[in-house]
């Protein structure tokens, strides 16, 4: 699932909405797990904010159903940690207990040379940061705080590109 973010909107009324408008389910709650970032060949190509959700074990949703979106089906973790799985890019077996069994927050920062996985490192994230709306105020807390930490990773600089 993937959205953008609205004027005034935090990351997290963002999720909400955009999982209620692409599954039409209503969530109560979601735990916000962090930034996952994307570094290709030493330039920093994408991210998104993750969040964790769980629904009740009496929940009915048949699957699986076509969407604007594409297809959405269940997964059992089984499937998603299936070492020949090549359907799920393969930094989510890596990380997905992370998500899961971790209460910290992290930007899991991936890196990846000649469109293959290398490494990735893990920077602890404010679990409060999910809820400011100004994306430009995220944008320039979240950087000047990993510079602040010394997180410039593998000795590169950031340049943050507009939308």
């Amino acid at each position: 699932m993937g959205g953008k973010i609205e004027e005034n909107e935090s990351p997290r009324e963002s999720a909400l909405r955009e999982v209620e408008e692409e599954t039409g389910i209503s969530l109560d709650s979601i735990d916000f797990k962090g930034i996952v970032t994307w570094i290709a060949d030493g330039k920093l190509t994408g991210g998104m904010y993750a969040y964790f959700a769980e629904l009740p074990s009496d929940f009915i949703y048949e699957t699986p159903i076509k969407t604007p979106e594409g297809i959405l089906d269940w997964k059992r973790l089984e499937w998603i940690m299936h070492p020949e799985n090549n359907g799920i890019a393969d930094i989510i077996p890596k990380s997905i207990h992370r998500f899961i069994d971790d209460a910290n927050c992290y930007e899991h920062r991936c890196f990846y040379e000649n469109d293959k996985w290398t490494h990735d490192i893990l920077i602890e994230l404010d679990k409060d940061m999910d809820q400011m709306t100004d994306k430009e105020k995220i944008h320039d807390w979240y950087f000047r705080e990993q510079f602040r930490k010394g997180h410039t990773s593998d000795n590169m600089v950031f340049a943050l590109q507009p939308d």
